[in-house]
């Protein structure tokens, strides 16, 4: 159909409603007429609803539900599943201890929605851990620094509140069985276990203390004596290889920090002499091997020389600072060594039956040999600063370079001292003979 321009066209409009005038046809007759009729209109629903209707109240079960679901609230754990993640969460520190805390994170969180109800949650907790510290001995230091981490997240809980109290509760009653476990040798294992971890606890664990109007932290000083004390006393009053690596060991350990703590225990039983003496002696004991007999030597030449650390913690004079390297080698191995009488009341060498000719010649022959060692390595100095490196350096007998490095003597990569070489004779001694 056409239409005039500007007009209408008739078929644009049905019943007054626009259509697409794209050539779609109109409805039939029929179905205009059954339109009209509204035979094709749904039927509006009819709500039984009123408005003066009373407030809806949901079932009780729905109700509580929708409670639980409520934001900022989470399921509550019961006792036995935490436990089950923490024993998880132990083994898996044993091989990935660098995730102590992202491993322990959920376990933490399980902690703190305990109901008050899970009081005896904490022993098991307490028994769990402190019996994996024992027994296990790549854990000890892991478990030291959990123990410190569940102390600091859990202080606040009704049910962890006094986690380290009852740990070391837990420590006491294991310490109280010393006597009983040395004098058992399939428990002397376990004795060694459990000093060792004391001394990981002592270096780890610590309490806050106020000072001067500040809260500062502190060691506790009951774990540096008489814990740690008597425990390495007894295990040097029954010396055999095993202790004796055991003590030695854990002196290497915490020996700077003891003496550093001192101040902890002010009262004579709070010295650690007589565990010196009683290490001193041991170095002519005849049933030790010579591995123990290294390790007895590098405790004592440790604490002679200040634990390995560089300058005394005593404040240094500037006379002192500017002293002659040579006088600092000749001082550093002239510290003769310490000796004792029966009562342990320092005596003289001379005393003791070791100051004769033999001995005083050794003591000179000593002094030489520093003044010479420091004497060269001015030198040694100078040349490299004047340029005559290269001259020297063409004899690797000489002199060894690496990276500012300097050694002399005719040491190589693969040079053993006494200690190393003593355990390396005593790991080829324990191998299996070769198959015939």
């Amino acid at each position: 159909m056409s239409s005039e321009a500007g007009g209408k066209d008739k078929d644009s409009e049905v019943n007054g409603t626009p259509v697409n005038p794209a050539g779609l046809r109109k409805p039939h007759q029929s179905t205009q007429e059954k339109l009209r009729n509204e035979l094709y209109s749904p039927k509006k629903p009819q709500s039984n609803l009123s408005v003066n209707a009373p407030e809806f109240v949901p079932r009780k079960n729905l109700y509580e539900d929708f409670q639980d679901l409520q934001i900022g609230e989470y399921y509550t754990p019961s006792g036995e599943e935490v436990l089950n993640s923490f024993q998880e969460t132990l083994t898996a520190l044993i091989s990935q201890p660098g995730n102590m805390e992202e491993l322990m994170r959920v376990v933490i969180d399980q902690m703190k929605q305990l109901p008050e109800s899970e009081q005896s949650i904490q022993d098991s907790v307490i028994e769990m851990l402190f019996e994996q510290c024992v027994t296990e001995p790549n854990f000890r230091y892991t478990g030291a620094r959990l123990c410190k981490l569940l102390c600091k997240e859990l202080k606040s809980h009704p049910i962890f509140k006094n986690f380290r109290g009852a740990f070391l509760t837990r420590c006491k009653a294991e310490y109280l069985k010393k006597d009983e476990m040395i004098a058992n040798p399939q428990m002397v294992d376990r004795l060694c276990g459990f000093t060792m971890f004391i001394g990981e606890l002592f270096l780890n664990l610590e309490v806050e203390k106020e000072v001067g109007g500040k809260m500062t932290l502190e060691k506790i000083g009951i774990l540096r004596s008489p814990v740690l004390k008597d425990l390495l006393l007894i295990l040097l009053q029954h010396p055999t290889d095993f202790t004796v690596k055991c003590a030695t060991q854990l002196l290497k350990l915490t020996g700077s920090t003891i003496e550093d703590t001192a101040y902890l225990n002010t009262t004579s039983e709070g010295s650690y002499d007589e565990v010196f003496l009683q290490i001193r002696q041991l170095d002519t004991y005849p049933d030790l091997n010579r591995t123990s007999k290294c390790l007895i030597k590098s405790v004592i030449d440790l604490k002679d020389n200040n634990w390995g650390r560089s300058r005394s913690s005593n404040p240094v004079t500037p006379e002192e600072s500017y002293q002659p390297v040579y006088q600092q080698a000749a001082e550093f191995t002239q510290n003769e060594p310490v000796f004792y009488n029966q009562q342990g009341q320092p005596i003289t060498a001379e005393e003791a039956g070791y100051y004769d000719q033999a001995y005083n010649s050794y003591l000179q022959e000593e002094e030489e040999y520093a003044r010479w060692e420091a004497e060269g390595f001015e030198e040694q100095n100078a040349w490299v600063e004047g340029g005559d490196y290269q001259a020297w350096s063409s004899d690797p007998n000489q002199l060894e370079y690496d990276n500012g490095y300097y050694q002399t003597g005719p040491y190589s990569e693969n040079y053993m001292d006494e200690e190393i070489e003593a355990a390396y004779e005593e790991f080829l001694r324990q191998q299996p003979p070769p198959p015939q």
